[in-house]
């Protein structure tokens, strides 16, 4: 099956080379804007980045995400522990974006199964089946992200994430690299909506 992946991962990396301007720009707003709130309120100030080891592949790593909490929250996700600059980037996923680094050293994709924590994914591996998590590499996005509000709970997750290994696993490298940028596209009223937080 990997050997069908080759043109979808030489693309990860063409895309976030060619998105590095975007990540450049985006990364010195989100600067300026901390700097500015770190300012206004002290409480605010740290870190641009924010790093967490997450699953692809079989193994962990560090994602990147810009920082949308302020310093020393235990749970990044806590939506009262947003800054207001972090409220804006994850809005509109923009605290994604570092992420496009983690693609370009080959720990995630575009298109691929969610990031998640190595404990969840070694209790989906081991108790669940679920494939996805040791073969394919983590995703910026995905079917997960494409059908936001259909896929509350982890069954439909796990069912999208596995659904979308079963389909790539019968196509060959060209018609993988269509779905994904299919799925890419799908992804993008999503993101223009602000659908995040």
């Amino acid at each position: 099956m990997a050997s069908n992946f080759w043109l979808k991962y030489l693309l990860d990396k063409v895309l976030a080379a060619l998105s590095m301007p975007i990540l450049a720009w985006v990364s010195l707003l989100t600067w300026l804007a901390m700097v500015l709130e770190g300012l206004l309120d002290p409480r605010s100030r740290g870190p641009l980045l924010y790093k967490e080891e997450r699953w692809t592949q079989g193994r962990s790593f560090q994602i990147l995400k810009f920082r949308t909490t302020f310093p020393g929250t235990q749970d990044p996700g806590t939506v009262g522990e947003v800054t207001r600059t972090g409220f804006w980037l994850k809005k509109w996923y923009l605290d994604e974006l570092p992420q496009l680094l983690n693609i370009l050293q080959g720990d995630m994709t575009w298109v691929g199964p969610r990031p998640t924590h190595p404990e969840r994914a070694r209790e989906e591996i081991e108790k669940e089946g679920m494939r996805s998590k040791l073969v394919l590499r983590a995703g910026l996005t995905g079917l997960v992200q494409v059908q936001k509000l259909e896929a509350r709970d982890r069954g439909v997750y796990r069912n999208l994430e596995e659904e979308y290994l079963s389909e790539i696993g019968r196509m060959n490298a060209l018609q993988v690299v269509l779905h994904d940028l299919n799925i890419i596209w799908q992804t993008i009223p999503t993101v223009l909506r602000g659908e995040g937080l």
